[in-house]
């Protein structure tokens, strides 16, 4: 059985050894966090503190707002945020603010694995359990990521409804192909997401081939990209995206200099009209919503 076939099944076998039961949790229990550390919790969080996106819009869906001590500032900021519309009105939303955080006494806070650790060591030091979280770079390893965060809150249950209705959306609402698109996204800053980046994961649910899945990547996943490459390797559709950082204009700017570059007209996503603007929000999703981001490159490519 080739490895995209078994992949998935090989991801539903982790969740059964790693999380062998969704009833209750018992506590105290131990579990290895996003930098492989056995991180113990003691009893069921009361008071959560969330400081990272894919933890916010989990956590959402997973307890009632009452057990939310903060939220992430970026939670209300729509070029990163896809629950403006589901944050409850009194919520602080804070960054890394340790002293904020500590006067708002969670029992654990959820950050990322790459988040600043003298900050979180501080929380660490005052009695407050900390959970990094690891990035997930596919779909599969989002489901298990969403069960751990499950477990550790005793949501169970409804960690499984969130990964139950994700894929169910995604049977649903994503068009089949017969003939797969050859696609990359391409930025002002000259790179790709190769196979190490949660990019390529989205485009292999959404039917198109990342074709420079099989090129070397830096650590963060990308490969840089020369107007030459993008000739040679020419992609049926191209991803751009909707907005940079720093500044509004760039990203139409960039789009008006791809489009109208004479070393580029002969590219079949240039010729052909497939280029195409992600918004940054569904670009770097990496929560359940990452049904979302597939959906929108899915049916951009695919949708008559």
């Amino acid at each position: 059985m080739p490895w995209a076939s078994f992949k998935h099944i090989f991801y539903t076998l982790i969740l059964f050894i790693s999380f062998p039961s969704l009833a209750n949790t018992s506590y105290p229990l131990t579990v290895l966090d996003g930098l492989g550390h056995a991180i113990v919790i003691e009893k069921q969080p009361q008071r959560i503190s969330s400081k990272t996106l894919f933890s916010d819009a989990v956590l959402l869906d997973l307890v009632d707002e009452t057990a939310l001590s903060s939220l992430t500032d970026l939670a209300i900021n729509p070029n990163y945020s896809l629950i403006i519309d589901r944050l409850p009105e009194s919520m602080p939303l804070l960054g890394l603010n340790i002293e904020m955080i500590i006067a708002n006494r969670p029992d654990i806070v959820f950050a990322a694995n790459w988040s600043d650790p003298a900050k979180l060591s501080i929380l660490e030091n005052v009695g407050i359990t900390v959970f990094r979280l690891q990035a997930p770079k596919n779909i599969d390893e989002i489901e298990t990521e969403i069960l751990r965060v499950g477990m550790i809150v005793n949501k169970s249950d409804e960690a499984q409804q969130i990964i139950s209705t994700m894929r169910l959306r995604l049977k649903a609402d994503i068009i089949p192909a017969k003939h797969q698109f050859t696609g990359m996204d391409y930025n002002p800053w000259g790179t790709s997401s190769g196979r190490d980046s949660s990019w390529n994961g989205l485009l292999e649910q959404a039917n198109v081939v990342n074709i420079i899945k099989d090129y070397t990547t830096d650590k963060y996943g990308q490969v840089p990209i020369s107007k030459e490459m993008i000739i040679t390797l020419n992609p049926e559709v191209l991803f751009i995206p909707a907005w940079v950082y720093g500044d509004e204009n760039t990203a139409e700017q960039f789009k008006l200099q791809v489009l109208s570059d004479p070393s580029l007209q002969s590219v079949s996503a240039i010729k052909n009209n497939r280029i195409y603007q992600v918004p940054h929000a569904l670009r770097g999703v990496y929560s359940q919503y990452y049904v979302d981001a597939i959906r929108f490159i899915n049916h951009s490519v695919y949708k008559k």
